[in-house]
């Protein structure tokens, strides 16, 4: 037998229970309409399809071209196809004068959501109101397209994020916060961790390698030939210039245990190897590759896999771009730089340190074909890692990054550092560079493009 007190503890706690599982009021159901109706939709990207449409909710249309989002049509046709769903209602259980104002508010909710359509908005209110919906409704439906306008904000930034990280590891956002120096006790147990990671990796992809370490680097090749101690040691030495020059720029070089460099034996080792530890496609990263798998704290730590190479010394500069990267990751705050300097900067620090690899020209030639043909800087460097600028010439943007980026190493290199990497990380890069240089990126650009049309 159930007790008074129980009764009276149940009476309280079902009703709220029951508030946290009942849909709230906002929540823009999915409705299916009496029969599939055909539409001509005008699309954002400029195309006209002609579909039927057999139902909607707040995330769009569904019917024979498939899910179309709202966002993915412009303003008026989404509007229109709006009042279609609304007028073309399947029968409900109910009052069809009810269930059509309420399907008009959640219709002028989700038109008042999308980007660039107030003038559509307000024509659709209007409309909702001349089918029922009360200004209660009305009012509550403007509530209602915030929630759809931050939701779809989510969504896009989500999927701009996957979209980055499947086109490159080297694209998504690291944290902003500093490194913090670790002790030698420390150093060696992330060490030990870092190459454990790397072997785990090999073994993913089949294959071990032999060990060669120094202070800061562990180069794991799949070669047993012992001459790759030299490559170790090159490396360190690498470290030991970039890290005195970062450090007299005040952006001390923080690293959280040795850097794994892996040098793959052959290509078919180097796709299973990129497959295993990244989502992005190795052929667009033919020569090196940097991923930055978690710690057991969390944080990313990079790990360097370096593409197999006939000629020893272009494979050894292909390392240390890979091995720059990781140096740039490990000063001040992890946050990534603007793409141009991101792929900048590490040809530039590889190429100064390994000369002999003679690959100044190679990586100057787009750049100055683009530049004396009126190119100027500017495209790539006010883009980003999913704009044209890099998705359709990869190598062009390259280029001109390096080019830019080496402009401003030899007229200064601690300046080009402290830009980099000191001063004032979190704010937008534009601003950062106008502190350090006195003037606007727009300003460099024309004098970058002025001086390479007549120099090489």
């Amino acid at each position: 037998m159930v007790s008074t007190l129980t009764m009276r503890v149940l009476a309280v706690f079902l009703p709220a229970v029951l508030a946290i599982h009942t849909p709230a009021w906002a929540d823009i159901q999915r409705r299916e309409l009496m029969t599939e109706v055909p539409v001509q939709l005008e699309l954002a990207s400029g195309r006209t399809e002609r579909c039927t449409i057999k139902a909607w909710s707040e995330e769009g249309l569904e019917g024979s071209s498939g899910v179309v989002r709202w966002d993915d049509l412009r303003p008026g046709s989404a509007v229109a196809a709006l009042k279609v769903c609304v007028t073309n209602l399947a029968s409900t259980a109910g009052d069809k004068k009810v269930a059509t104002a309420q399907a008009a508010a959640d219709a002028a909710a989700i038109a008042q959501s999308l980007p660039e359509g107030e003038k559509a908005a307000r024509a659709m209110l209007d409309w909702a109101q001349r089918q029922g919906a009360s200004d209660e409704q009305l009012a509550r439906a403007k509530t209602e397209s915030e929630r759809l306008r931050t939701a779809r904000e989510t969504r896009l930034k989500k999927a701009e994020a996957a979209r980055l990280a499947a086109m490159s590891p080297e694209a998504p956002p690291f944290s902003k916060q500093p490194w913090k120096e670790l002790s030698p006790d420390e150093f060696e147990r992330a060490s030990a961790e870092n190459i454990e990671r790397a072997r785990a990796a090999l073994a993913k992809a089949g294959t071990s390698a032999t060990m060669h370490e120094t202070d800061h680097v562990a180069l794991l090749s799949e070669h047993g030939d012992p001459a790759y101690r030299n490559d170790a040691g090159g490396l360190e030495y690498f470290y030991a210039r970039w890290s005195d020059e970062f450090a007299r720029a005040g952006a001390p070089i923080r690293l959280q245990g040795k850097v794994p460099v892996v040098l793959a034996a052959d290509r078919d080792r180097w796709r299973l190897l990129a497959a295993s530890v990244a989502s992005t496609d190795p052929a667009r990263y033919p020569d090196v590759l940097v991923v930055y798998p978690a710690a057991a704290n969390g944080d990313p730590r990079p790990l360097v896999l370096v593409a197999p190479n006939s000629d020893r010394a272009l494979q050894l500069y292909h390392a240390s771009v890979g091995l720059a990267r990781a140096l740039l990751h490990s000063s001040g705050a992890p946050e990534r730089s603007p793409a141009w300097l991101n792929e900048g900067l590490p040809r530039v620090m590889a190429e100064l340190q390994t000369p002999n690899a003679a690959m100044d020209e190679s990586l100057r030639r787009d750049g100055l074909v683009a530049v004396r043909a009126g190119t100027t800087f500017a495209p790539v460097l006010n883009s980003s890692y999913t704009d044209a600028m890099w998705t359709k010439d990869f190598g062009l943007a390259q280029s001109m990054s390096y080019m830019f980026v080496r402009w401003l190493y030899e007229q200064n290199g601690d300046r080009l550092i402290r830009f980099a990497k000191v001063t004032a990380p979190s704010d937008p890069w534009q601003e950062r560079f106008a502190k350090v240089y006195g003037s606007g990126i727009t300003a460099a650009s024309a004098a970058a493009s002025k001086w390479f049309y007549t120099n090489d």
